[in-house]
């Protein structure tokens, strides 16, 4: 039976505090010396460019395999799941280059909770590709789009955080 929109919410609501709050613990350390207002925007730039140079083109391919997925969900099991499976790796690459960028510690917390609700998420994606009907399949579709909507949250978060503009609406 898939969870319920309520359960992946709180999961992911407690998997973003438990990021937020406990791993920043496990970056590696920093340095404490205080950078002057140009260093530190100089450096938050570079940083949003690095976030933008693997946001981007995951979020190419992550259109691409939601499109394939919405095109063939209800017709044809075996293409929507292999859509699925897509998406699962592209998110999975992207929590892997995020996870090397060194970001100073609050913005490493955020990008440590993006992760964690990104984690739910890929999860969720691929046992929801191991449905098996077409109806079991659509059945992940409300808590599918909660999980999106964590993740989206996360992502506003972290672009503020770095001085991105938001993200585009799709």
């Amino acid at each position: 039976m898939a969870p319920t929109r309520s359960a992946l919410l709180a999961a992911a609501a407690s998997g973003a505090m438990l990021a937020a709050g406990g791993c920043t613990s496990s970056a590696p350390a920093r340095s404490t010396s205080p950078m002057s207002p140009a260093s530190e925007s100089a450096t938050i730039r570079s940083l949003g460019a690095r976030y933008l140079a693997i946001a981007e083109p995951a979020n190419h391919r992550l259109d691409a395999e939601v499109d394939a997925y919405a095109d063939t969900a209800r017709h044809n099991l075996a293409a929507a799941e292999n859509a699925l499976r897509a998406e699962a790796a592209t998110e999975r690459k992207f929590d892997r280059q995020l996870a090397a960028i060194s970001f100073p510690p609050a913005i490493e917390a955020t990008a440590h909770a993006l992760i964690r609700v990104n984690e739910i998420r890929v999860k969720l994606t691929l046992k929801q590709a191991a449905a098996h009907s077409i109806r079991a399949l659509l059945s992940f579709t409300a808590t599918h789009n909660a999980a999106d909507a964590e993740v989206e949250a996360q992502v506003r978060v972290i672009r503020g955080e770095l001085g991105l503009p938001p993200p585009r609406t799709s």
